[in-house]
């Protein structure tokens, strides 16, 4: 992984503001996953063959069983920040018909030690080749926010989030496909994820503390297309 450091100044009349940009950039091009990467396998149970591995310049994941493996990013600095990251979903379980590729993110801990738990977290991407928003809580899934555009499988997408105080915003090639206000919680750890009976492939990770606030605002003002669900194990409510 490359830390790349970009510094950027302004003047205003007399006054000069200097702002430092904490970047960190993956484009996964060494023989091995970088040391910033902790591999997390949530179900330690489990006897299927997982791996996360780098291979040909992609970061490849492989995961044929229940629930979802995490990689984690070591604990980054800011709780606010932008990611981004090329996504393929490889392979889709075609008896569960699970499965999917994209970000966690306020992850409460790693799992590593002992008694440290995961959940609650957040997470975006492309799962059953839709985008979307869920949360990890109280042992289940809650979806909060779906795009209905289909995605394909074996293509790649190129997956943003914005993160800024409560307010969450997602991209699929540039396009705002989702949002969530939510302030329940506000773990430190990020990272990539797949989801259930998965293959998955990703590309040109990077993470920055600079937020576009602008997209922010103007996004939780109007966002053409998408549809907001709460879904709960006995219902499903769409407006």
């Amino acid at each position: 992984m490359r830390q790349v450091i970009i510094v950027v100044s302004c003047a205003l009349l007399l006054f000069a503001d200097l702002a430092v940009a904490e970047v960190w950039v993956d484009d996964f091009e060494g023989d091995a996953l970088n040391e910033k990467w902790i591999p997390i396998q949530w179900v330690p149970w489990a006897n299927e063959p997982w791996d996360w591995k780098v291979e040909d310049g992609i970061l490849k994941g492989r995961w044929p069983n229940w629930n979802a493996q995490f990689l984690f990013l070591e604990e980054y600095p800011s709780p606010d920040y932008t990611m981004q990251v090329r996504c393929r979903i490889d392979n889709l379980h075609q008896l569960h018909g699970y499965g999917g590729g994209g970000f966690f993110f306020r992850a409460s801990g790693t799992g590593v030690e002992p008694g440290e738990r995961i959940e609650p977290f957040y997470s975006f991407g492309i799962n059953n080749s839709v985008a979307h928003f869920f949360i990890y809580h109280g042992g289940g899934f809650e979806f909060k926010a779906t795009h209905p555009e289909k995605h394909d499988f074996g293509q790649w997408y190129t997956l943003k989030l914005l993160v800024k105080g409560n307010s969450f915003l997602a991209y699929v090639d540039d396009k705002p496909v989702c949002k969530l206000r939510d302030r329940l919680y506000k773990g430190k750890f990020v990272g990539l994820s797949m989801g259930s009976h998965t293959y998955a492939s990703f590309d040109d990770f990077m993470i920055s503390d600079q937020v576009d606030e602008d997209a922010l605002s103007e996004s939780f003002d109007v966002l053409p297309g998408d549809m907001v669900l709460t879904v709960t194990w006995a219902d499903l409510k769409v407006w």
